[in-house]
């Protein structure tokens, strides 16, 4: 009897994981194809507190990897936003990121749209 109501409890916390995982995987899959399907990419590692200035001129994404997945960014020296995971960018000019962690570093997937 035990073994049923752990069994009936616990399903529908499996159903909305799975759930979870694949909608997020189509997000991510999704992301990485606005630059168009020609683009150049980059990776970057940044150390706890460090940052990194890079230009960009159109679509960009920007993945965030690694253990707190946090970077502040500050498009044309604007306002600092918060990024968790991945952001879309269209824009021109500067974008600069940084990892306040003080413990971690993260990885960084950018891709831009090709210029050609």
């Amino acid at each position: 009897m035990l073994a049923v109501l752990v069994a009936v409890l616990t399903f529908p916390l499996i159903v909305l994981s799975s759930l979870w995982f694949s909608y997020y995987r189509k997000i991510m899959v999704e992301a990485l194809k606005f630059p168009g399907s020609s683009y150049n990419e980059s990776f970057i590692h940044l150390k706890p507190l460090e940052s990194v200035k890079i230009q960009i001129n159109g679509k960009c994404v920007l993945v965030v990897n690694g253990v707190s997945s946090w970077v502040t960014i500050r498009i044309n020296g604007g306002p600092p936003q918060k990024v968790y995971k991945i952001r879309l960018l269209n824009t021109k000019g500067e974008v600069e990121i940084l990892n306040e962690s003080r413990v971690f570093q993260v990885s960084l997937l950018i891709r831009f749209e090709s210029s050609s």
